[in-house]
């Protein structure tokens, strides 16, 4: 690993920051408080979709959009039908875990792209995902590889770390998964940032870290520096009665910075915008949908309009689910084709 410059020289405004209170009159490392200076400075936010919505006309249908992510009014696809027609964890309430994994993965893999995009007017990204590559083609893909480890795309875009152990398929085993992989270049210099996304409790083993992540690495990329991103919520990372004034970090996430700054390897801290609430506001749309999607039973938790003449049952999405309008004559309700209003350009 590249221990000879400070791995934050690029990065230096995410460094966690020491500092004595000032009212400390006995000064020493036991009473030196470490805090961020900045997080991530992204504002975006999601929107939930249904195959009818507006946003959806004119696209083929496995394309659809059924969650919308939007960074600075730039829209972006997190989940299309194609997502819940070829799932790769299972979408019904006993996953939930899984599939708020998954959502933290999307949302995480899409704010460190565009800011490492943002990053630097210097800076470039590409690499492994370079627009050369079709994503189609990218499944089992080998990104690079030595004598003792391979590092391979396994569903893109998730990527895994092999060893030679003479276990497993082919005398290989798998040590490490990772949750996204970035390759930046800055000038005539290589970083290599490694994501990983949690949204419970930090359990990060930092020796097991070292000797499945980062020693690989450091021999399948031996000219880079290496940034481990952990994109988790404020309260697994700050305190949370110093959060507002001084954005003090818990023991946790500061052992592991210094374990890491002792080999070389930054750490930079970021924190989802969204709430516990919205993930499990987006989990559930994403159960509705595929189950709609797959015909099969569905129980709506979204809103219903009744009045007198009509009824509306939406699932999330823009557009109604179903729509029901009663006949002036008969009284009979019958279901009408959805439609919806054109914005104006």
């Amino acid at each position: 690993m590249n221990k000879s410059s400070d791995p934050y020289l690029l990065f230096s405004q995410f460094k966690p920051a020491g500092w004595f209170p000032k009212e400390e009159s006995d000064v020493n490392e036991e009473s030196q408080i470490y805090s961020l200076r900045r997080d991530h400075g992204i504002k975006s936010s999601y929107i939930l979709h249904n195959p009818k919505d507006e946003i959806n006309d004119n696209r083929e249908y496995i394309e659809k959009i059924i969650i919308e992510y939007k960074i600075n009014n730039i829209s972006y696809p997190l989940y299309t039908i194609k997502d819940l027609i070829e799932p790769q964890i299972s979408f019904n309430d006993n996953s939930s875990g899984n599939i708020i994994g998954d959502i933290a993965e999307r949302i995480s893999r899409r704010i460190t792209k565009y800011w490492l995009k943002h990053y630097s007017i210097h800076g470039k990204t590409g690499g492994i995902f370079d627009k050369r590559f079709k994503s189609e083609y990218r499944d089992d893909f080998i990104v690079a590889n030595t004598q003792q480890y391979i590092l391979k795309i396994r569903k893109y875009p998730n990527l895994v770390i092999l060893k030679k152990t003479g276990r497993g398929k082919y005398g290989y085993e798998n040590i490490k998964e990772l949750d996204g992989l970035f390759d930046y270049r800055y000038f005539l210099h290589r970083y290599i940032l490694v994501l990983e996304s949690k949204i419970e409790k930090l359990s990060i083993n930092p020796d097991d870290l070292i000797e499945n992540l980062f020693t690989p690495l450091s021999f399948l990329f031996p000219n880079a520096s290496f940034c481990y991103v952990l994109f988790t919520d404020k309260s697994s990372i700050y305190q949370k009665k110093y959060y507002y004034k001084t954005r003090q970090i818990k023991h946790f996430p500061l052992m592991l910075y210094k374990r890491l700054y002792e080999l070389g390897i930054a750490t930079i801290f970021f924190s989802f915008n969204e709430t516990k609430e919205d993930f499990e506001k987006i989990k559930n749309h994403l159960i509705t949908q595929y189950r709609m999607i797959n015909k099969m039973g569905v129980t709506f938790t979204g809103r219903t309009v009744i009045t007198k003449n009509e009824l509306m049952i939406f699932d999330g999405g823009e557009t109604p689910f179903l729509k029901l309008v009663k006949e002036p004559i008969t009284g009979i309700w019958k279901e009408v084709r959805l439609t919806h209003r054109k914005k104006s350009k």
